[in-house]
């Protein structure tokens, strides 16, 4: 059964819980399924305009590139949670939960653990595996497979950098184009969640390309993406990390 085959069960019989894990990439509709799940639940059609409604969002430090949900973060949203609900109940999202610092779960672990009645949260996490056990034995958890659900605007150059990157164009024209669709880090996150979308496509067949890459060659590219991801993670300047990026695919032939 599909995440929203069980989120559409959830509803209609009621049987809901308060906390869930939204797992999958960016480009896998994990979060617009939550919204829409949490609306439902509620009854309402605005969720970003519902006063019960509170999100946190992972933050980068004072000097500091690199992003996380902080404990200060956790401590505001419990306050909000305790507060009376002007509807019927409280509700929250929490995206990169994956990034939430170790002092951060614990404290949101009392949360779960003590949870207003009625409350629901979803965590939006790319790598539950980065969260505590204790944290995910108390949470449905939903795996969301990745689509290239990207904006219509956006497709086109896109597309056009898929092209030019995987048929190993020369690195100035794969870097002029990069510059038209990666200009933030959420850009590169996003282009790096549909390159490996592709990739993996390509790899088990469903997706072939002129001339034809191999297995192996996609199975390196791959690995070449999940490095550039965890260099933003951590402090890569973001243009340094997708020419570098461009270079290694280029050498993975």
């Amino acid at each position: 059964m599909s995440p929203e085959e069980k989120i559409r069960k959830t509803i209609e019989t009621g049987n809901v819980s308060h906390a869930y894990i939204f797992e999958g990439s960016r480009i896998s509709g994990k979060e617009s399924a939550a919204k829409s799940f949490i609306a439902a639940v509620k009854g309402i059609k605005d969720l970003d305009s519902d006063p019960d409604h509170y999100v946190v969002r992972a933050e980068a430090g004072q000097g500091r590139t690199v992003r996380s949900v902080k404990d200060a973060d956790m401590e505001k949203l419990q306050a909000d949670l305790k507060m009376k609900p002007q509807g019927d109940r409280n509700s929250a999202i929490i995206y990169d939960a994956d990034t939430m610092t170790v002092k951060a779960q614990n404290r949101f672990l009392k949360t779960l653990e003590e949870p207003a009645r009625g409350t629901i949260i979803v965590l939006l996490s790319e790598n539950t595996e980065n969260l505590l056990e204790t944290i995910r034995s108390r949470c449905v958890i939903y795996r969301f497979n990745s689509s290239a659900d990207i904006p219509e605007e956006a497709d086109g150059e896109t597309d056009k950098l898929l092209d030019l990157l995987l048929k190993k164009k020369t690195f100035h024209e794969v870097k002029n184009q990069m510059s038209k669709v990666v200009k933030t880090r959420d850009d590169a996150y996003l282009f790096l969640d549909i390159l490996e979308s592709r990739l993996r496509d390509i790899m088990t067949g469903v997706f072939r390309m002129v001339p034809e890459m191999g297995k192996d060659e996609a199975i390196r590219d791959i690995e070449t993406t999940e490095e550039t991801r965890r260099a933003l993670n951590g402090n890569a300047v973001v243009g340094y990390a997708m020419r570098r990026l461009i270079l290694k695919i280029q050498e993975n032939e």
